[in-house]
């Protein structure tokens, strides 16, 4: 049989078409056996029923809704301009065009889908670039290099991108993404994901943490796992329930981790800092509150408000801002407390206690205590101190020639 035409609101069986397929308004296509074969191009004009499976060379359609009952294949094109494509079993294709919905019932598989509107697919998507303009739903797997949606994306399974380019809110269910994942609203990722870098402007979610590079989040990030990663810079707030372990970490305002934290680099908070175990790191600058069971930094320390830790802060300096209160030994090469601040134990090469601060007990090599300090417990000085007659020590300083041996 060569070209064939369907009336419009013709109903007509067909088996094989040596040649093209044209299909009126309302027309329903019935298979004589289950697959309809086309070996030219199959088109639509206006709306149009398959009741099984369509095997064509190209297929397109225009103005209406296309429904295929069965599974639509394509040597070369899928395009649909101004109209919806539902098909209820699965698409294989070189590119699809849709320009409001396609939705897929079983799998889709194609080197290009751009859909203006909705992409839905319930079961695996495969290809080299999606590109839709609302929304991009997938059940199954999906294994796609770049992916490029306006709206909202939901994938349930694992995924398998180079690239995720979303405006506005992306859901996955863990996998891997080699390159970017830009994200202006809200993601999340359901399972453990593998990363490169995640560019998001809100809310970033990782529900059982992951592994990657760069994460850059405007609002607030979650790993609710441990979480590796190279370096982790949040506008608000940032918690790891688990272990982290990266280059360096710069949060605007709350950082909490509930296990072990450790960095090769920085840590820099503009406000609070909770560590539930250990904080190993090169340095650490925090604006305001600073808590851990152990810090132990190979240089710089520097906290604005309060160092709260059980078994000690240790680094090559520390420096304490006014009215800060410390808790735990401290133990550095230099130790400078603002004025008003309070100190347990420290163990220094050189000391600096400002007016108004507070010891229980100091050991160094040389010092400066300023006016109104008050010791509770001993000082003890291996080569110079330069006490203010206005201090007061519990005991007399005295000069020793070992001190104490540090507890870190």
């Amino acid at each position: 049989m060569g070209d064939v035409s369907v009336d419009r609101g013709a109903t007509a069986k067909i088996g094989q078409v040596e040649g093209d397929l044209r299909v009126g308004q309302a027309a329903r296509i019935e298979p004589e056996d289950k697959v309809i074969h086309v070996t030219g191009r199959a088109s639509c004009d206006g709306d149009a029923e398959f009741h099984g499976s369509l095997s064509c060379s190209e297929f397109s359609a225009r103005h209406g809704k296309i429904r295929i009952e069965g599974d639509l294949v394509a040597k070369s094109e899928v395009r649909v301009d101004d109209g919806q494509l539902a098909i209820d079993g699965s698409l294989e294709a070189a590119t699809v065009t849709v320009d409001k919905a396609l939705r897929i019932g079983g799998n889709a598989r194609a080197d290009d889908f751009d859909v203006g509107g909705v992409l839905e697919v319930r079961g695996t998507i495969s290809g080299k670039k999606v590109d839709v303009g609302g929304s991009f739903k997938v059940q199954g797997t999906a294994e796609v290099e770049e992916v490029d949606v306006g709206g909202t994306v939901d994938i349930a399974s694992i995924v398998k991108f180079a690239k995720l380019d979303v405006g506005g809110m992306a859901r996955i269910g863990g996998g891997e993404v080699s390159k970017d994942v830009d994200v202006g609203g809200k993601f999340e990722s359901t399972k453990p994901l593998k990363f490169s870098k995640i560019d998001v402007g809100g809310l970033a979610t990782l529900v059982e943490g992951g592994e990657g590079g760069d994460v850059d989040v405007g609002g607030k990030f979650e790993s609710r796992a441990d979480l590796s990663f190279n370096s982790l810079d949040v506008g608000g707030m940032a918690s790891i329930n688990g272990n982290g372990k990266g280059v360096e970490v710069d949060v605007g305002g709350l950082l909490r981790v509930s296990g072990s934290l450790t960095l090769e680099k920085d840590l820099d908070i503009g406000g609070r800092a909770y560590i539930g175990a250990e904080l190993r790191l090169d340095s650490l600058e925090v604006g305001g509150s600073m808590e851990a069971d152990l810090i132990i930094a190979q240089k710089s320390i520097e906290v604005g408000g309060d160092l709260k830790t059980i078994k000690g802060t240790k680094g090559d300096t520390v420096e304490l801002g006014h009215g800060s209160r410390a808790s735990g030994p401290i133990v550095a090469r230099e130790v400078s407390v603002g004025h008003g601040g309070r100190v347990e134990d420290v163990y220094a090469d050189k000391l600096e206690m400002e007016h108004g601060s507070r010891a229980r007990n100091l050991y160094f090599r040389e010092g400066v205590i300023e006016a109104g300090v008050h010791v509770e417990g001993e000082v003890l000085y291996t080569e110079t101190i330069e006490a203010s007659p206005d201090a007061r020590f519990a005991k007399p300083a005295s000069k020793v020639n070992v001190l104490p041996k540090a507890p870190l």
